[in-house]
């Protein structure tokens, strides 16, 4: 269709010949002009009806409406948590958690009475630094990098008085 309104409304233009395209509709309407490299493609400001998407390796056209903006999916968001606790086991409460993303935003949160602790509405596809501090207990790897790809439930932490 948008191959078509070029092909046919612009002055002195010539249909190719030799390939197996046929074009059995087209528009003649008025539009913009889209240029760069090898091809350039007249939009049109109306079409009288609306359609779907064809492809054809390596070539793609949509029908009806002129070509609709690419939409870049949104990035998800899922929990990040685990659990602090002493080397026998008990859950260590009012641990301090820290999550920093790569532009420096901070997130805390404290852990529970049983030392569980989350992180809600984390983004997909960034990389953080989770942080541990607490004033009673040490921790081997007070730090850790995540690259978060999916919901995280056991990042543990085990303290050493």
């Amino acid at each position: 269709m948008i191959f078509s309104a070029m092909l046919f409304c612009a002055p002195g233009a010539f249909a190719q010949s030799g390939g197996a395209y046929e074009i059995t509709q087209f528009v003649i309407a008025t539009g913009n002009r889209s240029s760069g490299g090898t091809f350039a493609v007249e939009n049109t400001g109306g079409q009288p009806f609306a359609g779907g998407f064809l492809q054809n390796s390596p070539y793609a056209l949509y029908i009806g409406f002129w070509t609709p903006p690419a939409l870049a999916p949104t990035a998800a968001r899922v929990t990040v948590g685990g659990r602090v606790t002493t080397q026998n086991g008990q859950g260590i409460r009012n641990v301090l958690m820290t999550l920093t993303d790569s532009n420096g935003a901070i997130r805390t949160t404290q852990t529970t009475t049983f030392g569980f602790y989350r992180f809600t509405e984390v983004r997909v596809g960034e990389t953080y630094l989770l942080t541990i501090s607490s004033k009673r207990f040490i921790f081997g790897n007070q730090t850790r990098i995540l690259n978060v790809a999916e919901e995280l439930s056991d990042l543990d932490f085990i303290g050493e008085n």
